[in-house]
């Protein structure tokens, strides 16, 4: 069926035909200030009504099945309880929106067997799920990074100079110093050291053989700010942020300005929107240094987080972007 958008001329809910069965989304996201059943209240897909239930991954449990009722393949979805709520709800859900990391910073937050059961019965999802299994690790991210670099030259993409270390026997020749040292797949600040010399980084290197992470390293530039470039569908927004005090400019207090979009900027996010079968939400990360130079650090996808003065109109185009999927997996 042909998707509709319909709303009640009275701004009400429409009412929901006992026989029509609702077509529910899943949106992954621990934030409760994000109401999102708000965002999709009133919407329709075909004659079916939208519902919305939302959780993070630690609410999140589930079962896939290869060959379920006349030998299709099915997910059923556990969303354990809140603080709010009562009891275990099992749904299958027909799109799922992901907002939050698969995997945090603890041990104890590695939702990716999780995401395994999802993709198990193919479920549509913003982003895709094969895109955010591959976004997961930095590094492998970071491979995608370099083939854009020798499409574009380094001028057009000037991509951070990076080493990869898959353990602390191969820390032996260390990078430009000063340098920053990221431990694992650690987002957010975490895992993220400054190191001064070669001394520091043998130091370093002496702990990471307590573990069995990989370690990257690169330049320490001095920030003039700090630079995100994001892309929801196709809707873009730059953001300048200048850190109060605090090196790792993504922690702490900063001040953060929407500025203007240039066709640079603009052709670096569309050329890492390529990656990995094409990534719907992303933003590109970089550094203005303080001698006028611009690096392009990292790709963030699905989990990016978003301005506060534009959060709920990003979160309307994130809506609008995961309405357009469906339409078009309901008009094949």
């Amino acid at each position: 069926p042909q998707m509709q958008y319909l709303k009640d001329k009275f701004g009400q809910k429409p009412p929901v035909e006992k026989n029509v069965t609702p077509f529910k989304i899943l949106v992954i996201d621990s934030n409760k200030d994000h109401t999102w059943e708000k965002l999709f209240e009133n919407l329709k897909v075909g004659d079916r009504p939208i519902k919305v239930i939302q959780a993070g991954w630690e609410r999140i449990n589930l079962t896939s099945y290869s060959d379920s009722y006349g030998g299709e393949t099915a997910c059923f979805i556990d969303i354990l309880p809140s603080k709010n709520s009562d009891g275990v709800r099992t749904t299958r859900f027909d799109f799922i929106i992901v907002r939050n990391q698969v995997k945090g910073a603890l041990p104890d937050q590695d939702y990716t067997n999780i995401l395994h059961g999802m993709k198990y019965a193919d479920i549509p999802s913003v982003n895709t799920l094969e895109s955010i299994y591959n976004c997961i690790d930095r590094p492998w991210v970071f491979g995608e990074l370099l083939k854009i670099r020798k499409k574009l030259g380094k001028d057009d993409f000037p991509l951070i100079t990076q080493n990869y270390y898959p353990n602390s026997r191969e820390m032996i020749i260390g990078p430009q110093f000063p340098a920053v040292v990221k431990v694992g797949h650690a987002h957010a600040g975490y895992g993220k050291m400054r190191i001064r010399d070669h001394h520091d980084f043998a130091d370093f290197a002496s702990i990471i053989a307590l573990n069995r992470n990989y370690v990257t390293a690169e330049p320490f530039y001095e920030g003039e700010y700090d630079l995100r470039i994001q892309k929801i569908g196709n809707h873009y927004r730059c953001y300048k942020r200048i850190s109060m005090g605090n090196w790792k400019t993504n922690t702490g207090t900063s001040i953060i300005e929407e500025i203007p979009m240039t066709d640079q900027y603009r052709r670096w996010v569309d050329e890492c929107s390529t990656i990995f079968g094409g990534l719907d939400i992303l933003a590109v990360d970089a550094i203005h240094t303080v001698d006028g130079k611009e690096y392009i650090l990292e790709v963030n996808d699905t989990s990016i987080g978003l301005g506060p003065d534009n959060e709920w109109e990003d979160m309307g185009y994130i809506r609008d972007l995961a309405m357009d999927k469906i339409a078009a997996l309901h008009l094949e």
